[in-house]
């Protein structure tokens, strides 16, 4: 049967259920197909131009720009014909082939994580042809590292934000595959007695985007599973408050602040957090008709009133020269039995005002600033972040990031992106970023050797991949065809 699906519950139900088959998948003119036998990878096949043996050969150095030139007819022929005439040639042995056909298999199908549209075909039993080489891949490995994904994440925590997450293995179950985010999860998750991930959220001293990669594996991996019903219903306590501020509204005695339980003199993070905690408390879809329909109206004029709140307020912030970052649904509720907006914020005032607030605070705008295209206004703010202790990956790598787009940088950019590399150097980004910089000061074979380090760092970083090719294969480069397809 074909069908639209995104590809990695795809690689979930196949390893869950061990099966035996193909997976094929189509996107606008390409297709993959992945073939598995009893739960683990055997075999793939890709017609993606940069996942060509004769491409992975040339990138992961196996084949010289030279030997390449010789092959490049042979480039669109079946991989392991392009393989067998490789090894009689002598171009690279038998074990290099081997090497390189595993970290195709795996390329091919981690890339596949990214893949959001297009068809997808699960053939249980077809399994490819003999001649074929095999790998052996588990494919908990291959979710590992495709599970960490945008496309995934964003999937994930959009179809599943409001559902509880609960233990379904136990919890030494792939322990040391996991890092310890996810380590930590699997005993917040344990003990948290049904929470909402929303909740979960709120109570969490990492970020969401750390939460959700790390739920995103876990639950492509088995060893976690969503309520089936949404359990982040409204509280008594929720109602209550809902009706003493719908009092407060119709008694006109309020302001922008106020409905928001807001001081003029809170930081950028506080009115955020106050909005969007107050937001989704007040959210109409958890007040459903059965509740009261009077109450469910309520909560449609109350989550009006409090997103003009933050328009007021955003327009004042704006006016004394102050970004406002944008908010993105979905939001997470407030911690439970929660009484009132003004309690949400009493409860943090504190931690709203203190340092490391203001340094988070200042953080996320340089991002947005930098995602904007605004590098100047992004720059000032991370610099004054960098001031405060040693400075992290992420800060370092946007540091740098933004300097690589200011030529007056230039020479900081390459340090910070060289501190952010010696922080994480198993992270690909940062090391594409210095080949991106390397490219734009003309030093060719050191942007290379940027690009060559991010895509072995990371199979699927195809950006990486892509600037590679175009730095060794400009189209104006005259390619010598020893080999050509002959009709």
């Amino acid at each position: 049967m074909v069908f639209d699906a995104l590809i990695p519950l795809e690689f979930k139900k196949i390893f869950q259920n061990d099966l035996s088959g193909e997976l094929k998948i189509l996107k606008e003119e390409n297709s993959k197909k992945l073939y598995f036998k009893n739960g683990r990878l055997i075999h793939g096949e890709s017609d993606f131009f940069c996942e060509k043996l004769g491409v992975i050969l040339n990138l992961t150095g196996k084949v010289s720009d030279s030997q390449y030139d010789n092959i490049s007819g042979l480039i669109h022929s079946a991989d392991n014909r392009v393989g067998e005439i490789l090894v009689q040639n002598r171009i690279i042995s038998k074990s290099e082939l081997k090497d390189s056909i595993l970290y195709r298999v795996m390329r091919i199908a981690v890339s596949a994580f990214s893949i959001v549209s297009g068809s997808v075909e699960f053939n249980e039993g077809l399994l490819p042809d003999l001649s074929v080489p095999y790998v052996n891949i588990p494919i908990e490995e291959i979710i590992y590292r495709g599970g960490r994904r945008v496309e995934v994440v964003n999937y994930i925590s959009r179809e599943y934000y409001f559902n509880s997450p609960r233990l379904v293995l136990e919890k030494k179950k792939f322990h040391n595959l996991l890092n310890d985010t996810e380590r930590e999860l699997m005993e917040i998750i344990d003990s948290s007695a049904e929470l909402s991930n929303a909740r979960l959220i709120s109570k969490m001293d990492f970020s969401s985007d750390k939460y959700w990669e790390g739920i995103s594996v876990l639950f492509l991996l088995g060893i976690i599973d969503f309520s089936k019903d949404k359990k982040d219903k409204p509280t008594e306590e929720d109602i209550v408050s809902l009706v003493k501020l719908k009092s407060l509204i119709d008694s006109g005695e309020y302001d922008s602040f106020s409905i928001l339980g807001l001081r003029k003199g809170d930081s950028i993070a506080s009115i955020q957090r106050a909005y969007v905690t107050l937001a989704q408390k007040y959210n109409p879809d958890r007040f459903d008709s059965e509740i009261s329909s009077e109450i469910k109206r309520s909560a449609q004029l109350i989550t009006y009133k409090l997103g003009q709140a933050f328009k007021e307020i955003t327009d004042f912030k704006k006016r004394d020269n102050v970004e406002i970052e944008n908010i993105q649904a979905p939001i997470p509720p407030v911690d439970e039995g929660t009484d009132s907006g003004s309690e949400i914020v009493s409860d943090k005032e504190d931690s709203g005002s203190s340092e490391y607030e203001k340094r988070f605070d200042k953080f996320e705008r340089g991002k947005e600033l930098y995602r904007a295209n605004k590098f100047d206004e992004a720059l000032i703010l991370l610099r004054e972040v960098s001031k405060f202790g040693d400075p992290t990956y992420e800060n370092y790598l946007y540091l740098g990031l933004c300097q690589s787009n200011i030529s007056f940088f230039y020479n900081e950019s390459e340090f910070n992106l060289k501190k952010a590399i010696e922080k994480a150097p198993s992270e690909s980004a940062p090391v594409h970023a210095l080949g991106r910089l390397y490219l734009k000061i003309e030093r060719i074979k050191s942007a290379r050797k940027c690009f060559e380090r991010a895509v072995k760092l990371e199979p699927g970083n195809i950006e990486a991949a892509k600037d590679l090719f175009k730095l060794k294969y400009s189209p104006k480069k005259k390619r010598r065809k020893l080999f050509s397809s002959r009709k």
